[in-house]
């Protein structure tokens, strides 16, 4: 469960090299799936839930993301 006030990491992209290992404080909820973060440097970002590693399953690091490219 992602909490109000709580630090949390990405997950990471299959196939896609991250070297983000910054975490992100949970500062405000939007809407049912969204959560506004800030970053140690006071920076905010606006992420989907399911982006964040859940501390009640620590194991799922990746996300269900496909990223496709096209020429």
């Amino acid at each position: 469960m992602i909490e109000l006030g709580k630090k949390y990491k990405l997950k990471k992209i299959k196939s896609l090299e991250n070297s983000d290992n910054e975490y992100y404080k949970v500062i405000g909820f939007y809407n049912l799936d969204t959560v506004i973060c800030e970053n140690p440097y006071g920076e905010r970002f606006v992420f989907l839930k399911e982006f964040l590693i859940d501390p009640a399953k620590p194991n799922e690091i990746y996300s269900k993301l496909i990223l496709e490219r096209q020429e």
